[in-house]
């Protein structure tokens, strides 16, 4: 009987990000799709720029058409990014429509942050999941923000009204807590949570807790 290939299963978490194993058997973590958020800006901004074409207002139909590019072009390229996992190391890289076109050089990996920084006036705060290389560089995999009693997002690399254009994921039990050790884990986001483990499993290196009290708050409504 001849071998029976098979396309890489997809496993989708909890926030949106998606993993699957290459050939060589590396993890690969990709980011939550940005179709969404670019259908979000640009359905309103063509809306916007038809009406001002019709009251000849051609110049302000133009800078909403920039605008949207600006704005999409971000976006696409945030969501363009992935890592290759495997033990003790880790290697960042971009695919655009599932064509791995660039990758960084590949980087050790010493440990698994979790971070939280807490917004002032409690008002909420946002939960990083690093992998360190060394004291001084580290690699970002995914950051959530938590608006206290409202929800929580994956931040989509922007501020002002982008800071709420990510999908909404489970929101953290205590966004609150200010706790730099395990008990950080159960309050974050099980979004977060989930991929922090999953990066402590394959890449085979501890889990550190992080806590700042001087986060800013994303702008946004």
């Amino acid at each position: 009987m001849g071998d029976q290939s098979q396309e890489p299963a997809t496993t989708w978490l909890l926030s949106l990000y998606r993993t699957e194993r290459d050939p060589s058997g590396s993890l690969l973590i990709s980011v939550a799709s940005p179709l969404g958020p670019i259908l979000g800006c640009a359905v309103p901004a063509a809306f916007g720029a038809l009406v001002t074409l019709m009251f000849r207002a051609a110049g302000a139909s133009a800078l909403l058409v920039l605008f949207a590019v600006i704005v999409i072009g971000v976006l696409a390229y945030n969501g363009s990014r992935l890592w290759v996992c495997g033990p003790g190391t880790i290697q960042p890289a971009r695919a655009f429509w599932g064509a791995r076109l660039r990758a960084g050089a590949t980087h050790t990996a010493q440990s698994v942050v979790l971070h939280r920084d807490l917004w002032r006036a409690d008002a909420g705060s946002t939960d990083t999941v690093y992998v360190a290389e060394d004291s001084s560089h580290r690699l970002k995999v995914l950051s959530v923000h938590n608006w206290a009693g409202r929800e929580s997002r994956v931040a989509s690399g922007g501020m002002g009204s982008l800071a709420r254009s990510g999908p909404v994921v489970v929101s953290a039990p205590s966004p609150l807590r200010p706790w730099a050790n395990e008990t950080l884990m159960p309050a974050v986001s099980e979004a977060v949570s989930e991929l922090a483990e999953i990066l402590q499993r394959e890449l085979a290196v501890p889990l550190v807790y992080e806590c700042e009290q001087i986060g800013a708050k994303p702008r946004g409504r």
